[in-house]
């Protein structure tokens, strides 16, 4: 049986998003604070508590969820706020094609849950689309060769509004080389990612 490493359900994701899509993003672009105390208190303010850096810093919600405030380095503005909702990988080869069946599921009920909450996505598709849209600002987009090379985004849906600072959303599944049929194991991985003004073009982690 496929190995999962991150499984939060569509109600948590809903849970997680609506804390989320109402912080004070400006404050949250403009980047964390390098004093502890500072820091804290910062974080204290939209109810996460701080756990380590790595890539930027990760912090725990008030929903018990994980998320990743990336930036290039301590006190540089943050690019993107990152959850990972559902991570598995197969233990086995012959496993590789349960874990894209699992993904592919979790990746619908998933869609289902946000669209309910913020309606249809601007755009919705897989890897190979040739309709990936430019959001407003910046985009989280690899081009259209390296999403057909590397199959990434596997899928990925798109939600901006016409609000100064706000977040543009992507919910991302990547499915790692393997998937399904290679011969080494395969893992696969859905996000939703907040995208801020520090973007930078083609940035689609």
């Amino acid at each position: 049986m496929p190995a999962l490493t991150a499984d939060r359900s569509p109600g948590q994701l809903v849970a997680e998003f609506d804390r989320l899509i109402g912080v004070d993003w400006p404050t949250v672009w403009a980047g964390v604070p390098q004093d502890p105390t500072g820091r804290a208190h910062w974080c204290a303010g939209f109810g996460w508590r701080a756990l380590w850096f790595e890539s930027g810093l990760w912090v725990r919600t008030a929903e018990g969820g994980r998320l990743l405030l990336a930036s290039d380095a301590p006190g540089h503005p943050v690019a993107r706020v990152e959850h990972t909702v559902w991570a598995g990988r197969a233990e086995d080869p012959v496993e590789n094609r349960r874990v894209e069946e699992l993904a592919e599921a979790r990746w619908s009920a998933c869609l289902d849950a946000l669209n309910g909450t913020m309606g249809f996505p601007r755009w919705e598709g897989r890897w190979d689309a040739p309709d990936v849209p430019e959001p407003p600002g910046h985009g989280p987009w690899h081009d259209l060769r390296r999403r057909r090379e590397h199959k990434d985004p596997y899928r990925a849906a798109l939600w901006w509004f016409s609000v100064p600072q706000a977040p543009v959303i992507q919910l991302r599944m990547t499915l790692a080389p393997g998937t399904p049929s290679g011969p080494t194991v395969a893992n696969a991985r859905i996000t939703l990612a907040c995208h801020g003004p520090a973007a930078q073009k083609g940035d689609a982690r």
